[in-house]
């Protein structure tokens, strides 16, 4: 998962990476709005954390154009502006939770795991690569791929992953079932399939020596 946090304390901002990437995530710090909408402009999100003041603008304005993105990412205001208006005026823009400074992480996780396994499905995006899981479709570019029931469930798991070196013990026990009689080896044959079907998969699902596969972002 991709986190883009918008913060310009830098010290705030360095201990909220190192606390996100130590739970599985990968992390790009913005430290104003002009950086903000380059990274935003340039790359894909899951989530979005907006600070409200920020050195040339307030992150307030960001929100509705995160928010009309498709796949829409996300959005946590956090703040230390904490009065009933400006919260109502953060949800009402658009933002999912709202977050008063200073923030406890670990509350901050929470809320964060909770609203991602809310967002909807549909649209999970990398490069040319497209998901629908309501459809069960898979797109690269404009063409459709045809994937087999176990490619496909293989896939959406590694995008529910991204960024996360996954062991094929665990990819086999998590996708195929704890009762499924196979061996790891069934994970490596699916992986080259995916990979022979989708040129972007190919180029950011790396093998991890020793361990197994880990599918990347593209920076």
């Amino acid at each position: 998962m991709n986190i883009l946090v918008i913060e310009d304390e830098l010290k705030l901002a360095q201990v909220t990476e190192r606390f996100l990437r130590h739970h599985g995530y990968t992390v790009t710090l913005a430290a104003s709005l002009a950086e903000a909408k380059t990274k935003l402009a340039h790359a894909s999100f899951d989530a979005v954390l907006v600070d409200v003041r920020l050195p040339d603008g307030d992150g307030w304005s960001l929100v509705p154009g995160i928010k009309a993105t498709v796949p829409a990412p996300v959005v946590f205001m956090l703040t230390s502006r904490g009065e009933a208006d400006d919260r109502v005026f953060g949800l009402e823009l658009g933002a999912d939770d709202y977050l008063v400074k200073p923030v406890v992480l670990k509350e901050l996780i929470i809320r964060l795991e909770r609203a991602l396994k809310q967002r909807s499905p549909v649209g999970r995006k990398l490069g040319d690569v497209t998901i629908d899981e309501k459809a069960r479709r898979v797109q690269n570019g404009s063409d459709t791929v045809s994937l087999a029931k176990m490619e496909f469930e293989l896939l959406v798991y590694f995008f529910e992953h991204m960024g996360e070196a996954l062991t094929r013990d665990q990819i086999l026990d998590e996708v195929w079932g704890y009762t499924f009689g196979g061996d790891t080896r069934t994970v490596d044959t699916h992986v080259k399939q995916l990979r022979d079907k989708l040129p972007t998969i190919k180029q950011q699902l790396k093998t991890v020596h020793r361990v197994g596969y880990r599918l990347e972002a593209i920076e």
